[in-house]
């Protein structure tokens, strides 16, 4: 028995956890999926399910009624995660799974994230297909791989000859809300290529921010949590005014839908400037702890320095045209929604900035319930950097789920009340779900999304509530016999 089946085995509903278990065993990040696609297809095999599964793995199966009496149904998750972990841990996440810790009422990971986005809407499908009740309807599992870089398996998916008139997504992250409709979402990623330079004799400076709790940009837009790389941006652009330097590089994000928590940036500068940069960067590290003493408080700044005899670095050109482009930059909250006040509008995320040989990149996410702010909020962007001389190489778009009521929705509600004695709140979410892709495919079918509580998404602070998982497979199993 592995270590993850053996912590959850007291836990209920168990079919579910042990399957959460399996899956938490296996490395499915994104783009590392293919053991949890073949994993799947053993899985249909194991249990005499038919199945699909195509190039970009993602994975169909179907629990085939013997009585049928209402139209199919579709439960639909994503099987890869946003793979994060602490400074300190070991763990290699590209080979290994997950390891379960139970923390009074939650499960969490042992220093990595756990992967309950959506590892844990997986497992209740998984428990319902290989369940012995027969719900008077075929049973589609849809299984959608890479959601969490850009939605591509929905993208990519195949669904012609998939005929349902009804889909639940289960990739909520509240227990008692269901979502309705979603925004729709731009990932844009630019390069620039960079001329370098030999440089003698310089000192050479490194600087991080490490310890923000980072998180889905989604949810978290609206908390002002510390983005890493806008901070080292503004920290640079501040000290150009000051000391005179050559970026050797910046790197800092792993996925454009998460806050970074962390960015390094190493600059080079004559000795001259060595004492004012060195006055200048005492002095943030004093003001940076305090900026974000309520959002993220374990956030911080460091330094250090050394002499270099040689280093290679951005010429003094395309250094001022980096630190433009970054510091111009828009981020963050951008409006929120007028008609739902406690959901955001529009925003945008800035993921990743990455430096290699010959170029430096970065990659943003723009969000918006409105397709046309989003685009708005595009142009900008490539406003900002067309001026600074960096080139557009990706833009993927995926489109909002527009809200529309549904007897979906409405049986979910007297069914949730009925079950629980309390109201389902229906609502909308700033994040990107792959319903309005589906939508596309499937045809006008009704749609909701919904699932246990879960905290911390794309951190290590990820943790899932015990006891609404069993709550929420309740929910799904009544919705399924209704």
């Amino acid at each position: 028995m592995s270590k993850n089946l053996e912590a959850i085995k007291n836990l209920k509903p168990y079919e579910v956890f042990k399957y959460f278990a399996e899956i938490s065993d296996i490395p499915r990040g994104s783009g590392n999926t293919d053991k949890i696609s073949e994993y799947l297809v053993n899985f249909a095999i194991k249990n005499n399910l038919k199945y699909k599964k195509d190039d970009y793995n993602n994975v169909i199966i179907t629990k085939e009624s013997k009585n049928k009496k209402k139209s199919a149904i579709a439960l639909q998750a994503h099987i890869d995660m946003v793979c994060v972990k602490i400074e300190d841990c070991n763990k290699d996440m590209t080979k290994e799974g997950v390891d379960f810790v139970i923390d009074g009422e939650w499960l969490k990971a042992d220093k990595t994230s756990l992967g309950a986005d959506d590892g844990i809407g997986m497992a209740m499908i998984l428990a319902i297909l290989s369940d012995e009740n027969d719900y008077e309807r075929d049973i589609v599992g849809i299984f959608t791989n890479n959601e969490e870089i850009g939605l591509l398996g929905a993208i990519k998916i195949d669904l012609s000859d998939i005929k349902v008139d009804k889909l639940i997504n289960i990739d909520n992250e509240e227990f008692g809300v269901i979502v309705a409709g979603c925004a729709g979402g731009t990932q844009v990623e630019y390069d620039k290529n960079v001329y370098k330079i030999d440089l003698k004799n310089v000192v050479v400076f490194e600087l991080e921010i490490l310890g923000g709790f980072g998180g889905h940009s989604a949810k978290e837009i609206v908390n002002n949590r510390a983005n890493a790389i806008v901070e080292i941006s503004k920290l640079l652009y501040l000290l150009s005014d000051t000391v005179n330097f050559n970026i050797v590089s910046i790197d800092g994000g792993k996925f454009d839908n998460a806050i970074p928590s962390e960015c390094i940036a190493i600059i080079a500068t004559e000795v001259e400037y060595k004492e004012a940069a060195v006055e200048l960067l005492n002095s943030f590290t004093k003001d940076f702890k305090n900026k974000f003493s309520e959002t993220d408080n374990n956030v911080c700044f460091r330094y250090s320095y050394r002499d270099k005899d040689d280093i290679e670095a951005f010429s003094v050109t395309d250094t001022i045209y980096v630190l433009n482009c970054l510091a111009k930059l828009p981020n963050g909250l951008i409006e929120m929604n007028e008609e739902y006040k406690d959901i955001p509008k529009t925003s945008l995320n800035l993921g990743i900035v990455k430096t290699d040989e010959e170029k430096i990149s970065f990659t943003y996410l723009t969000r918006s319930n409105v397709n046309s702010e989003r685009e708005k909020l595009n142009k900008v962007i490539k406003g900002i950097a067309d001026e600074n001389k960096f080139i557009e190489v990706r833009s993927d778009s995926y489109p909002a789920w527009e809200y529309r009521k549904t007897e979906l929705e409405k049986v979910a509600v007297d069914i949730f009340k009925k079950k629980f004695n309390d109201k389902l709140i229906v609502k909308l979410t700033h994040g990107g779900l792959e319903c309005g892709i589906l939508l596309e495919k499937l045809g006008n079918i009704e749609v909701i999304s919904l699932g246990p509580t879960t905290k911390g998404m794309h951190s290590t602070s990820e943790k899932l509530e015990i006891d609404t998982v069993g709550k929420c497979y309740e929910f799904l199993l009544e919705l399924l016999r209704n």
